[in-house]
């Protein structure tokens, strides 16, 4: 998965990017689109003839004001991983599974 990018502007050099950044990268786009803490999704990256595959579990964020079916908001968390992966890293991540294990509430703050 190590992978190495090569100058647009034609500098010498290189770019790496080494599997275990890769997986962190995927980790916070995951945690930053679901709003869940980063500590609780677990994504795993694998070769899958030449792509980059995805498997996604974290827990299903409660209280969203916005709402949607956890069908809508695992379709709208591959797209977000997708075009994260993409943008961020240059890498093409196909496909995504995304799997819903526990349930995560967000911890409301007293006023006193």
């Amino acid at each position: 998965m190590t992978g190495v990018v090569q100058s647009v502007e034609g500098v010498p050099g290189r770019t790496t990017v080494s599997a275990r950044a890769l997986g962190r990268l995927a980790t916070a786009i995951v945690a930053d689109a679901a709003r869940v803490p980063a500590p609780r999704v677990d994504v795993s990256l694998r070769d899958e003839a030449g792509l980059l595959a995805a498997d996604i579990t974290l827990p299903a964020f409660v209280g969203d004001p916005a709402g949607g079916s956890l069908m809508d908001r695992g379709a709208a968390l591959r797209a977000s991983v997708t075009t994260g992966m993409a943008a961020l890293a240059a890498r093409q991540v196909d496909p995504v599974a995304v799997r819903y294990a526990g349930v995560h509430r967000p911890r409301g703050r007293r006023v006193t």
